[in-house]
């Protein structure tokens, strides 16, 4: 949790650092650290094919009857599959819910 209300750059710094130790969000004390806490830990396009492509590669490669293959220089599995496939699944269905959403008044 960032306390420190007014100084949003360093919310973004240290929101940075939790998401790459592995963590999927955190909570927001005040309102305006809600807009740079979902920047953060929202996957961006290029996130979102590199999963996209991750998944692609291990399913090749499983019907291949390998167990693990090189992507992008990187040896992933199927593990490393089932999380990106998690990424991709929390995107949509942010994306449902947004679309659910009634229109925000002028």
């Amino acid at each position: 949790m960032w306390t420190r209300i007014t100084d949003l750059p360093g919310l973004r710094s240290f929101a940075g650092q939790n998401r790459s130790l592995g963590y999927e969000g955190m909570m927001a004390i005040h309102p305006s650290h809600v807009p740079v806490i979902n920047e953060v830990f929202s996957p961006g396009p290029d996130e979102l094919a590199r999963c996209a492509e991750l998944i692609a590669a291990v399913e090749a490669a499983q019907r291949e009857g390998t167990g693990a293959v090189a992507f992008r220089g990187e040896m992933v599995d199927e593990a490393m599959a089932a999380t990106a496939g998690l990424v991709l699944e929390r995107h949509e269905a942010l994306v449902r819910w947004a679309e659910e959403l009634p229109p925000s008044a002028p």
